[in-house]
Formats: C-alpha cells, sequence, structure tokens
C-alpha cells in the first residue's frame, strides 16, 4: 500500500490488517477485498500507463530525447566503423571487437533512455558513467588538439548530467509527481 504523507512523501507500508470499505482483511486471509476504483483509474481503465507518468515533466522529456540521440549516435558511429572493416590500421580481428563495442555502447544508451522514459531507477547510475566516459572522451580530444569533436562529446555530456539531478527528474525517478 501506497501511503503519502503530508509533506508529499510517498512510503511503502505494509500493515497487518487492511481495510476495504469497512471490512478487515488480513494478508493470510485467501479472500481478496472487491476493487475499489480510484479516480485516476476511472477515466480510462484500459490505459497501460499508471495515471502518475501519463504526464511527463519537459525535463524528462529533454533527457530521454537527449539519451535516445547520443544512443542513434553512437549506433551510426557504429555502422560507419563496419563499414571500414578491412581497411586501416587495426588488424581485423580488433575492428570487428570495436564494431560490437560501440553497438553494444549504443544499444545499452538507448536502452538507458527508454527505461528512463519508463521510471527505472537503476537509470542514473547507468547514464551518469555513460557520460563520466564522454567527459573523459572529450578531454582526451581536447589533449589531441581536436576542439571540435571534443566539443561533440562534452556539450550533450555536460546536459545530460545536468538534467539527470534536476527535481524534476529525480521526483520521476522516484516516483513521485506533483
Amino acid at each position: 500500500m501506497l501511503i503519502t504523507a503530508r509533506n508529499g512523501c510517498r512510503r511503502l507500508f505494509r500493515p497487518a490488517v487492511t481495510t476495504v470499505k469497512g471490512a478487515a482483511i488480513s494478508p493470510q486471509s485467501n479472500r481478496k477485498p472487491d476493487a475499489v476504483p480510484t479516480p485516476e483509474h476511472q477515466a480510462n481503465p484500459r490505459s497501460s500507463t499508471p495515471p502518475e507518468r501519463a504526464h511527463r515533466a519537459p525535463s524528462v522529456v529533454a533527457l530521454t530525447v537527449l539519451l535516445l540521440l547520443q544512443a542513434l549516435a553512437v549506433l551510426g558511429v557504429a555502422v560507419v566503423f563496419a563499414l571500414e572493416i578491412g581497411s586501416g590500421v587495426l588488424n581485423l580481428g580488433a575492428q570487428i571487437f570495436l564494431v560490437v563495442l560501440v553497438a553494444a555502447a549504443g544499444i545499452w544508451i538507448g536502452a538507458a533512455g527508454l527505461s528512463l522514459w519508463a521510471g527505472r531507477a537503476w537509470v542514473r547510475a547507468a547514464v551518469v558513467v555513460i557520460e563520466l566516459f564522454a567527459v573523459i572522451l572529450s578531454v582526451s580530444f581536447f589533449s589531441a588538439g581536436n576542439v571540435a569533436t571534443g566539443l561533440l562529446f562534452l556539450v550533450p555530456a555536460a546536459g545530460i548530467l545536468f538534467l539527470m539531478f534536476s527535481r524534476q527528474v529525480a521526483e520521476h525517478l522516484a516516483g513521485l509527481h506533483r
């Protein structure tokens, strides 16, 4: 049972005895209470989206879009690397490994973006690690003198990290909505 306190915090509460419309039911009882529809569920009973997740904050939408665009860009780089197999300095095995590694990274970023949209809490750690790797790569590009590529890595990573720690995203991932 989800209880909302006066300060707006929600906590999981499992009472020893639950009352539904005045009838006391113990957790060990095999009898299930009649479903009591809430006003949120009465609007669209066939909706698979929980009512509190139906409206997402603008920062959640922007962060999801940025992550999905980043995933598409990484998958595009994997396609380019796959088209260049057989040419270059690396041997064939290393080139194939690089294609698989970059494709897996793109898929992982896309999965993180979709899971963020769904409100999964594990996304925060995954996105922070992904974006910290992007910052590390941007520093290496800056030190090599390739400022444009460094900025291409650094600016989206900084924006994603900024949005990841915003209040709206934190509430979305915690399941708290105003």
